[in-house]
């Protein structure tokens, strides 16, 4: 969790994200964009933010056809240079709440994001692209839950698209408790760590950052592993909890997917482990994630050792006891394994 002197290079896996590459979307942009009158069901509103279509109460139903609009906004959630219309409604909560902003039952690739009293172009209050959700009629439709709303601020909701999708959406709004977005389920395994503090020096799974380098092994499984832990940042803000999973990959191949949740913004990459810790200088890959909304990674690795790393986004402003949770799909093991615990360390690697 600390930048420790002798890993000096290991700076530039956290400022060399721009160089690194991501998973591509699924489906390729349009080539034109979609241009119509900015009226649906003999309604008027709903173009931009200037007029856009107020939400009397809660909960709140809606349909409509995006492609009778014009493209006005758009946001990289992960995936932007979006030329699609979209629809702006807005809200004005009467009470401190959280919402869930549902757009799972729509009929083309959808987009959704919110921005908190004014245009923020880049810096959204909350974005989602592809969401996990239930039985939708066509592939990468759009949720977003657990947004926190504010008495006396203005919140406007962007029904948009990928690329130059536009089409029919089903658009639901519904109060929900601010019980936090990233419970441990069921199955998942707490991560072991205590919450991050003022002083606080990590001799738990700090990784590369951690002096000398400690990690917590991962066990293979045929199930979708989950692990809970802890995010933040410490030390007036000059430091964050860096979490390192060691995955050992016994296939020549292996397709893996991990994902994450989180009551803070992610930064959720994978680290090659080959070149040691004083060789490494950039992510694998990774993705930057929002506020209670999954960022996942998929994968095809050779074998050898690799980290699943999780960490705030950047080193200000969230609280070190944030929960998070990591999901592990497909890392299975070709080769019989010795049994592990889950809270396995790992003290030095070599």
């Amino acid at each position: 969790m600390r930048f420790v002197a002798i890993a000096v290079a290991l700076c530039l896996v956290f400022s060399a994200i721009a160089a690194a590459e991501t998973t591509s979307h699924r489906f390729p942009p349009k080539d034109s964009v979609p241009t119509g009158t900015p009226t649906y069901e003999g309604r008027v509103g709903g173009e931009n933010i200037e007029n856009a279509f107020p939400i009397p109460s809660l909960p709140f139903t809606d349909t409509g056809y995006t492609c009778d609009f014009l493209h006005d906004y758009d946001e990289e959630c992960p995936y932007g240079a979006s030329l699609s219309p979209d629809v702006v409604y807005s809200y004005e909560p009467s009470h401190d709440t959280c919402i869930t902003i549902d757009l799972c039952q729509s009929f083309y690739d959808t987009k959704v994001y919110v921005y908190e009293d004014e245009w923020t172009p880049g810096i959204p209050y909350a974005c989602n692209d592809d969401a996990d959700c239930y039985s939708p009629p066509v592939p990468y439709t759009s949720e977003l839950w657990q947004v926190v709303v504010v008495v006396g601020h203005t919140y406007y909701i962007v029904v948009d698209g990928y690329g130059g999708d536009c089409g029919e959406y089903d658009l639901m709004i519904t109060e929900d408790y601010c019980w936090g977005c990233a419970q441990c389920p069921p199955s998942g395994v707490d991560e072991g760590e205590g919450p991050c503090y003022d002083g606080y020096v990590d001799e738990f799974n700090g990784g590369c950052n951690s002096d000398p380098p400690v990690f917590t092994e991962v066990a293979p499984s045929s199930e979708v592993i989950a692990l809970c832990g802890h995010g933040g940042n410490y030390e007036a803000n000059t430091l964050r909890d860096t979490d390192w999973y060691l995955l050992d990959l016994t296939c020549e191949e292996t397709t893996i997917t991990i994902s994450v949740i989180a009551e803070f913004a992610p930064i959720l990459g994978l680290v090659d482990m080959s070149p040691g810790c004083e060789n490494i200088t950039s992510f694998y890959s990774y993705v930057v994630g929002y506020q209670c909304g999954w960022a996942w990674l998929t994968e095809t690795l050779p074998a050898g050792e690799w980290v699943a790393f999780v960490a705030t986004s950047d080193w200000s402003g969230w609280a070190c006891d944030s929960k998070y949770v990591l999901e592990i799909e497909g890392y299975d093991s070709c080769v019989p394994v010795e049994d592990r615990s889950w809270g396995t360390i790992k003290a030095i690697y070599r």
